[in-house]
This record gives C-alpha cells, sequence and structure tokens, in this order.
C-alpha cells in the first residue's frame, strides 16, 4: 500500500510571510538639515519611501542645504528581517548648481543595498542635497530630487511538492499491486531499498516597482534582484516503522546576492538502505516511510548566514507484508501437487 502525502505549507506560509510584512517595510530618518527650497514629500519616516525635494529661486551666491543623518530601517523585511534598499538621485541644473551626494557618493548613481531591519547608515554625505546659485547679481532656479525606497526581500520557495520513490514494489512476489505488495522473506532474507527524495524547482521572486527618480516629481520603477544569499535544499529520511534509520545527502542550489534568475531546478538526493527480514515473524506489515525536508539558508548579503528554517516537503508511506511465499504462488503449488496426485492414482 503506498499513500503520498504533500506539504504545501511551505509556499503557503510564505505568501502568509508575504502579506504580514507587505504593508510595514519601513526607514527613517532624522532631518540634521532643510533650508528654504527643500522639502519631505512624504516625511522623513517611518515610511516605506523618502523623498527629499528641492525647488527653488535661490538669491546670488546664496547655497541652500538638506540632509538626513542617520537613517535606519524601522521594522518589516523577510521572515528574517532581510530587505532592499535602494537609493536614486537626480539634479536639473549641471555643474555644481545642483548637487547631490547618497552613501557618501558624489551625484551616484542608483545604488541597490542589502540591509535589515535595526540596519542605519550615518555621516555628512549619507543623503544630502545643495542649491547653489552662483551668479552675484540674477536669481536663478534650482532643482534636485533625492529618493530612498525600501522593499521587503523575496523568500524561496517550492515550485512543486517532490515525489519520493522507493524500490519496494520491485521485491513484490506475485507482482500484483491490487493486494498489495508481500516479500518473500525466504526467497529474499534482506533487500536493498532503494529511495530518493524526487526532484523540484524552487523559485526566488525578483523586486518590482522600485522608483528610481529622473526628474522633479519624476518617476520610473525598476526590478530588481535580491540583494541577498539564498540557499535551499532538498534532503530526505527513511523510515522503518516509525523509527529513523538512514538520512540522504542533500541537493541544493544557490542564488548569490543579486542573482536576477527566479527559478532553479533542486535534483533528487537519496541511498540504499539493506533491511534484513529475518527477524520478521510470517504476516507482519511493515511500514516504510520517506520523508522530505527543503532547508533554507537565508544569508545577509552575501556576508554570512542569518537565519535558516527546514519544513517538511513531501511525505511517502509504503506498507508490505512479509509472506512465506505469495498466496497466488502458495495457491498454484497446492493445485500443481493435487494434480499431480490425481495422476498417479490414475496410473
Amino acid at each position: 500500500m503506498t499513500r503520498y502525502l504533500f506539504r504545501l505549507g511551505l509556499t503557503l506560509s510564505a505568501g502568509f510571510i508575504s502579506l504580514l510584512f507587505a504593508h510595514a517595510q519601513r526607514v527613517q530618518g532624522t532631518v540634521a538639515q532643510l533650508d528654504s527650497g527643500w522639502s519631505l514629500p512624504n516625511g522623513a519616516g517611518p515610511t516605506s519611501h523618502i523623498r527629499l525635494r528641492g525647488d527653488q529661486s535661490v538669491q546670488p551666491r546664496t547655497a541652500r542645504h538638506a540632509r538626513l543623518t542617520p537613517i535606519w530601517v524601522v521594522d518589516g523585511g523577510d521572515a528574517y528581517g532581510r530587505v532592499s534598499t535602494y537609493w536614486t538621485g537626480w539634479e536639473g541644473n549641471g555643474g555644481d548648481r545642483a548637487e547631490y551626494w547618497l552613501l557618501n557618493v558624489y551625484k551616484s548613481g542608483p545604488q541597490q543595498v542589502g540591509a535589515k531591519v535595526g540596519d542605519s547608515w550615518s555621516g555628512n554625505d549619507i543623503f544630502r542635497g545643495r542649491l547653489w546659485n552662483e551668479q552675484y547679481f540674477s536669481w536663478q532656479t534650482r532643482r534636485a530630487e533625492l529618493s530612498l525606497y525600501v522593499a521587503n526581500a523575496p523568500m524561496p520557495t517550492l515550485l512543486g511538492s517532490p515525489t519520493p520513490n522507493t524500490n519496494l514494489a520491485a521485491y513484490d512476489a506475485d507482482a500484483d499491486a491490487s493486494n498489495g505488495i508481500q516479500i518473500d522473506k525466504y526467497a529474499n532474507p534482506s533487500i536493498n531499498l532503494s529511495w530518493t527524495t524526487g526532484s523540484t524547482n524552487a523559485f526566488r521572486d525578483r523586486i518590482y516597482n522600485n522608483p528610481r527618480v529622473v526628474g522633479l516629481n519624476s518617476y520610473v520603477y525598476d526590478t530588481l534582484a535580491s540583494p541577498h544569499r539564498d540557499v535551499v535544499f532538498l534532503w530526505g529520511e527513511l523510515f522503518i516503522d516509525s523509527t529513523s534509520v538512514q538520512t540522504s545527502a542533500s541537493s541544493g542550489v544557490t542564488w548569490n546576492a543579486f542573482d536576477s534568475t527566479t527559478t532553479y531546478g533542486i535534483g533528487p538526493s537519496g541511498n540504499v538502505y539493506n533491511l534484513d527480514l529475518s527477524s520478521y515473524a510470517i504476516g507482519t506489515t511493515v511500514t516504510v516511510q520517506v520523508q522530505v525536508y527543503f532547508k533554507h539558508d537565508a544569508w545577509y548579503r552575501n556576508d554570512y548566514v542569518l537565519g535558516s528554517s527546514t519544513v517538511t516537503a513531501a511525505t511517502l508511506t509504503q506498507q508490505f507484508q512479509v509472506v512465506p511465499e505469495p498466496a497466488s504462488l502458495l495457491a498454484l503449488g497446492v493445485g500443481l501437487v493435487g494434480l499431480y496426485a490425481r495422476r498417479a492414482r490414475k496410473r
């Protein structure tokens, strides 16, 4: 008898976690300076999107400054608190007329940085803008905008449950699945039980709709890969009558930070166990079970493992009965003996 139990709770749990934190990923900034002409349309936080907007007709030989420091991740993230931060800036006047700094880089291009809840950034040029009128007599309009957006890091899930399998049916004495598996202990005093976890695909989504500033109050939305590494494994455990007797090696795949691949195949792993039937009484029913586990190592950036989880991905349960010889062959043997006896009497 064979029973399959597929555990889809992993995908459901990850989805639940995503829903739980989808509204909560936020950063907070401290306003160190905010001269006239500069504003924070979304406030300094907590918010998922800090905008520092500069737009003013600046009087001659005058500069208008704005900066936030420190800035830190307040809450949200995946199950391990991991987030993606996206730092972008724009200036509309060229030269030193309108300037900005992001993470200590002058007029930086877009920067995606992996972070976790509690991480912070500080310094004069972490998130800073400057509007400068170099003219001596005329007022000049200067414009710049800085943006910091935070999103949850995606979690890997299984696209489908693996299908564990064994070669137990190969030892069925009468090769008739309708009456279950029967193994003749005299013909097979021990069996080499081969088992495998099966294979499946693992999926890690991208991060969508990340705003990148391209003009004053103007944004485009980028799709980004996770800035963190994720490593996932499949491995199995064999149980005989509820007792663990063997495990398999693991097979796994790795997403490095900024890997935009969404789907990787995870190959099967397995083992061979020698099951001695000599101690089993005739008529005993033996239960064989293969448990398949899905393990996830969640890294912080590419630096270190921040946390791990293991869940059951699938379960295969099979049973067989220990027999001296299968009932069908026994009946055939009795019939042949009777036929031979009748023929002998006729002679």
